[in-house]
Formats: C-alpha cells, structure tokens, sequence
C-alpha cells in the first residue's frame, strides 16, 4: 500500500491548488480526514474477495433462486464521485447454493473500489460463477449516480444495467421467470 502521508500530503497540495478552503477553519486536518476516508472506501482492492462456503444443493429441480435489494455504495473511477442503489442476484443453482450471508459481502467487496456500475455487475457475477457454478446467474443493479446529478446533465435518474449467464442470459429459459419476479 502507499504511503498515508503521501496522499495526505498530496491532497493539502490539491485543495491548495483549487484555492479551496486555506483560510476556513473548518478545513483543518480535511486532508488526512479525506485521505482515510479513500483506504476505507477502496479497501476492496487491496483484501481478497470472500468466498462462499458452497452448501449441496437440496432441490435440483432448476428453480431459480433470487437475493433482493441489496444496497450498495461505490466511488465511480471516472469523477471519483459516489453512485449507490441495489443489487438484486438471481441465479439457478448447480451442484451448490450459496449461504445468503456471503452475497452481500460479495457485492460490498466488488463496490470498495474506484468502479463502474457496469464492471461491478460483471466482476460480481464472474465471482459467483467461480464460486458456485451455477446452470444461470443474472446480476442487476438501480442506482443514482452523482457524477450525472452533480455535473454534466445535473438531473436525476437511475442507471439500471446487468451481467448475465447459462439459463438467465438473454434468451436463456428461465429468465423472463427471474425479470418478472424482480419488477414486483
């Protein structure tokens, strides 16, 4: 990892740069206040990824299995300005399911990083896959983007994108199932 007083150090000469703050009070120690905030948001590149302690699957009759709404919040990499919403995960088990527990660890790990709303759908459905090898998998997220509210379009909306596979990827056999139960 690099060095704290580095970043610290650095981000003094950024504010100072942008003339921000250097003679309010209330910008004192903001640097390093900034600077830890940063290692905790970005901790998900530096730990390993959880892994999911596969139970056998009980039902082997290809029903679907869906996890709801779970929130998450992220960094987006391109502004470094946060995007947050929910993370629904629907997938068909193989051989193993997953402890519930363990999916929204998962979701926390991949968004503990500079990101994108679409990488992070990938990168936690590519875990999952690993993990579980499950017959589908349909990773979808919602969520407000405050780089498109704060600066550019400066409105309000929802990005809503998803990462899929096997029986839930586009045109797979049990994934209009899966949408339909998503949108009550």
């Amino acid at each position: 990892m690099s060095d704290s007083a580095g970043a610290e150090g650095h981000l003094a000469a950024f504010l100072e740069a942008l003339d921000a703050g250097s003679s309010d009070p209330e910008m004192q120690g903001t640097p390093e206040r900034v600077a830890e905030l940063f290692r905790e948001l970005f901790r998900g590149l530096h730990e390993p990824a959880p892994g999911l302690s596969p139970f056998p699957n009980p039902n082997d009759d290809g029903s679907p299995i869906l996890i709801r709404e779970l929130h998450f919040h992220s960094m987006c990499a391109h502004h470094l300005l946060p995007f947050f919403g929910r993370i629904d995960i629907a997938y068909v088990p193989g051989q193993a399911i997953g402890g519930v527990g363990a999916f929204p660890r998962v979701v926390a790990h991949f968004a503990a990083r500079p990101q994108v709303q679409e990488r992070l759908v990938r990168e936690i459905l590519d875990h999952l896959v690993a993990e579980l090898s499950p017959a589908g998998l349909l990773v979808m997220s919602r969520a407000r983007q405050l780089c498109m509210e704060m600066r550019g379009s400066r409105s309000r909306g929802e990005l809503v994108c998803s990462a899929a596979m096997g029986t839930l990827a586009v045109g797979g056999q049990c994934r209009a199932e899966v949408l339909a139960a998503l949108a009550q």
